[in-house]
Order: structure tokens, then C-alpha cells, then sequence
């Protein structure tokens, strides 16, 4: 998870924006309780759309309660109360950063590589812990580990394809946001998961572009400029509007899904997940390829400064995620 995922502050209405903080700070404490307060370190904004569209499909409204937390504790928080949604996304994101410490091993080089071998233990203890507390996550695990596989084979042939490059990941995203529901919830889930998985990945690879350039690293955008005898950052603005319309398609495409959840307009979580995905991904996408490579925030408040144009929803459930490619 990058921390690409968030919402556009300036559309949400003041008791949503009071809800995504709460949300916020409820995903922080059940990783500090359930899993580990070194967790809590990983938490991005990605986490709180996850959390909150497993409680979108389960109908799960924990109550919001005043807590202090470890990292202000002199004053009280609202942030939502334990729930299921809530405790497997901390599972999921113990999970999801042993495996991304991992990845970075493999790829990076240097203090970026001793860094992640510093922190490998002390996340592998917490995933050694998810997996006893809640064996059902074993075959998460294992599906992130198949996907993350893929990537790299697909890394090691060179793929040039942004496209083929980005399902394993899209594939793997689509299983952890589906994880544990059942049927028509599972579907809708994981459609909105792929689709925010492909979103993440493009994205990501947008945003390092200059530096993997630098570096010799992997990325399919910096494949497709050498294919084209151009600089990167050249290819990024002659190929901006393609790359941007499909990015875009992505975020219309989860959005679609989650209207075909029953009430789903009336849950507590839409208008903030409505806003992430039609509002604060499409500008996240304009910024990072304004600026590609520039240092952005991660954690903390999500406050964002563009403006742009909403994307509807659509009832429907064609694949129009779009295609670098095309």
C-alpha cells in the first residue's frame, strides 16, 4: 500500500471528514491491539478505504468513542470502536507489509535494502502472530506471496506492458479486500480491490519513474520510453491523457461496484468512500503526474489542494477499467 488512496478534504462534508479521522485513528488502535504498536508505523490511507468498504458490505457501523492514542496521548481522539471490518484489516495489513519488506529486499539496494532487512524480523513476528490468532488468513498469505511471485517473474522478463505488469498486483489487492466474505459481497469487494490494486500499481510506477530511470530499477513506463527513444519524464507527458484516462477508469470502475451493494447510499462510510474514489484518486492521479517523483505525504490528515471534475458513479458491471496499452 502507497498511500495514494485518499480522500479530496475540501468535497467532504465536516461529520465525513470527522468520520475519516475517527476511521483513521480506530485502523491505528485495533494494529496497536490486535497485532502490534510497531503496525501502526505501516498505516497509510489505503487501510481506511479497505476498512471502510467491509463495513460498507457487512453493514458494520462501529460507534466512535473519545480515546487518547499513543501518539498524542494529552488529547482525546474520536475514533470508531473494535469490529470485524476493523481487525482484519489490521491482520491484512501485517500481512501485507511483511510481504512488501520482502519485495523491497529483493529490489532495492543499499541502505534502502538494510533498512527493510532491519525491519524483516520484527514484521515476520507479526505475521507469525496473525497467522496463530487467525489461522482463516493463511491462504491470504499465501495468495500474496503467489501474486507478489508473479510480479517479480514478470519483473525478471522484462515486461513492458503496464498493463500485464500491474494484474498480479491488482489480482492480489482484489483477494485481500474479499478475504472472508462471502458471495455477492466477495465479488463486489473484490472488483473494487482489483480495480484500486491496477489504480496503485500504475500510479506507483508514474511516481518512481524518474528515479528507476536513475537507478536501472524495474518499471514499464521507463521500458516503453527506452522502446521509444525518449526520456521517461518526456514519454509521462506525451502519453499523459492515455495514462490518465485509464487511471480515471479504474476509480469510475470500483465506484460502479459498490452501488450494487444493498443500501448502499445509506451507510455511514459512502459519502467518504464515495469521495476517495471519484474525487481524491482522480487528483492524486493529476498530482503525481504533474510532479512525478516529488515527496508527498503518506500518513497523518488528508488534506489535498486540487480541484478537478467528480467522476459519477455508474450502475453497471462491464470491466471498463481501460487499458495502458491501447
Amino acid at each position: 500500500m502507497f498511500g495514494y488512496i485518499r480522500p479530496y478534504t475540501p468535497e467532504l462534508r465536516v461529520r465525513d471528514h470527522a468520520f475519516y479521522r475517527a476511521a483513521y485513528c480506530g485502523v491505528c488502535r485495533q494494529m496497536e491491539r490486535q497485532v502490534s504498536p510497531l503496525l501502526s508505523f505501516s498505516l497509510r490511507y489505503d487501510f481506511v478505504l479497505l476498512a471502510a468498504v467491509r463495513m460498507l458490505l457487512t453493514g458494520e457501523m462501529p460507534e466512535a468513542r473519545s480515546c487518547r492514542c499513543t501518539v498524542n496521548p494529552l488529547r482525546k481522539h474520536q475514533m470508531l470502536g473494535p469490529s470485524p471490518a476493523m481487525t482484519d484489516t489490521a491482520f491484512a495489513a501485517a500481512l501485507l507489509t511483511y510481504r512488501s519488506l520482502l519485495d523491497h529486499i529483493s529490489d532495492e539496494r543499499g541502505l534502502r535494502r538494510l533498512g527493510c532487512r532491519l525491519l524483516l524480523p520484527p514484521a515476520a513476528a507479526m505475521r507469525s502472530k496473525v497467522l496463530r490468532r487467525a489461522p482463516a488468513f493463511a491462504d491470504l498469505d499465501t495468495c500474496l506471496e503467489e501474486q507478489l511471485a508473479a510480479l517479480t517473474a514478470l519483473e525478471r522478463a522484462g515486461e513492458s506492458s503496464p498493463d500485464a505488469a500491474a494484474e498480479p498486483f491488482s489480482t492480489l489487492l482484489g483477494a485481500v479486500f474479499a478475504h472472508g466474505l462471502d458471495s455477492r459481497e466477495a465479488r463486489i469487494a473484490r472488483s473494487v480491490g482489483e480495480s484500486v490494486g491496477r489504480y496503485i500499481y500504475l500510479l506507483d510506477a508514474v511516481d518512481d519513474a524518474p528515479r528507476d530511470e536513475k537507478s536501472g530499477a524495474y518499471n514499464p513506463f521507463v521500458l516503453q520510453s527506452r522502446e521509444e527513444s525518449i526520456s521517461v519524464t518526456e514519454y509521462l507527458s506525451a502519453h499523459r491523457v492515455r495514462i490518465e484516462s485509464a487511471l480515471l477508469l479504474s476509480c469510475r470502475t470500483a465506484a460502479s461496484a459498490l452501488v450494487l451493494a444493498d443500501e448502499y447510499d445509506t451507510h455511514p462510510t459512502w459519502p467518504c468512500i464515495e469521495n476517495i474514489l471519484t474525487l481524491g484518486m482522480p487528483h492524486m492521479a493529476s498530482e503525481v503526474l504533474d510532479s512525478p517523483g516529488a515527496k508527498r505525504k503518506t500518513r497523518g490528515s488528508a488534506d489535498i489542494v486540487r480541484t478537478g471534475e467528480r467522476i459519477p458513479a455508474k450502475k453497471n458491471t462491464e470491466d471498463n477499467r481501460g487499458s495502458i496499452d491501447s
